[in-house]
């Protein structure tokens, strides 16, 4: 089951890993997927950025962010009104894809 927020990065990167630790530690579910393990995941995001591999590239409901800033990211969340799941604060599972 996909989740209204997708992120799109590689494992090595610290931004990205620090997006994927916000949303984590927010109890705020997303599907992650690693560029250099899912081809098709790579296509989107040079789509996505005109043909530049930038990342994070963050999906919140239909809006694109990259390289978004925590700031950033969170006003977009506020705007969706993006709140934990109640599975979450449940402590039930844990978000996205390794």
């Amino acid at each position: 089951m996909t989740n209204g927020i997708q992120v799109y990065g590689t494992n090595w990167c610290g931004v990205t890993f620090g997006v994927r630790e916000y949303l984590t530690n927010s109890h705020i579910p997303y599907d992650y997927y690693n560029i250099e393990q899912d081809r098709h995941a790579d296509e989107f995001v040079l789509a996505m950025t005109d043909g530049r591999r930038r990342f994070p590239l963050i999906v919140v409901e239909e809006r694109v962010l990259t390289s978004p800033t925590l700031d950033e990211l969170q006003q977009v969340l506020d705007a969706y009104r993006v709140r934990a799941s109640d599975s979450q604060r449940a402590g039930n599972g844990r978000s996205g894809r390794r």
